[in-house]
């Protein structure tokens, strides 16, 4: 037990609650397209802080390329293309408010960003789609993304009304580009080191078991329920931030 604790290098209730709140963000990432990061910065900044955003932005991608693999039909590369663009400042961005901001207001900043992402899915706003848009989208994304590994909401405020498929897979595929990028903006910033890897293969086995439940059942749950209980557990934590 003390040679777990001394590879976590953390408390052992600890890094079971930081499991169970990544278990919850595969199963909604899987279940709905999008969420992982969502449910899982505000919970985790709790708990263990040194794990946002590097861990979320690994299981970012890790659950994206289990989603394309089923959606990748759907992708529409030339779609998101012009927001990759603007993803290059946003990631600058991102880090320099990583680097320059104290704790405190990064814990502000990522509670604003997470009620941001509640926000668009529940009202849903409907806003033009070009290459500005696209590229504002993708910058803030680059933002959100560095900073709490949260860089959906922008992109899926311009899908809506988009298939649910294509929305998925577009999504998918975008994550798995911007999580790389990220990654590596985030090692040439050094916000990266080998603990946050040694963690990362602790945690797979409940992201791995998240998604494999979402597989199983997620298509006998509703669907709204399922996403309205995961948005007030967000908002709930966002709050919390904020207090």
């Amino acid at each position: 037990m003390s040679s777990l604790q001394q590879w976590i290098d953390m408390p052992l209730n600890i890094w079971l609650a930081c499991s169970a709140v990544l278990l919850l963000g595969a199963f909604v990432q899987r279940a709905t397209g999008f969420g992982l990061a969502v449910v899982g910065a505000p919970l985790l900044l709790m708990l263990e802080p040194r794990l946002v955003p590097v861990v979320l932005v690994l299981f970012g991608l890790t659950v994206s390329l289990m989603m394309v693999r089923h959606y990748w039909h759907d992708v529409r590369l030339d779609a998101i293309g012009v927001a990759l663009i603007g993803r290059l400042p946003g990631n600058a961005l991102g880090i320099w408010l990583l680097l320059a901001a104290p704790m405190v207001v990064l814990e502000k900043l990522i509670a604003a960003i997470v009620l941001f992402a509640v926000l668009v899915t529940l009202c849903r706003f409907r806003l033009p789609v070009n290459r500005v848009s696209l590229f504002i989208a993708g910058v803030l994304s680059g933002i959100f993304g560095t900073v709490a590994a949260i860089g959906g909401p922008p992109i899926v405020l311009l899908m809506h009304g988009l298939p649910p498929d294509r929305v998925r897979g577009n999504l998918a595929a975008f994550f798995i580009l911007t999580s790389t990028l990220t990654l590596i903006t985030l090692a040439f910033a050094g916000q990266i080191s080998l603990w946050h890897f040694k963690l990362a293969l602790t945690f797979l086995p409940a992201v791995l078991i998240g998604n494999a439940l979402a597989d199983a059942i997620a298509h006998r749950l509703d669907r709204r329920l399922l996403q309205g209980a995961s948005l007030a557990l967000c908002t709930l934590a966002a709050l919390g931030l904020l207090i």
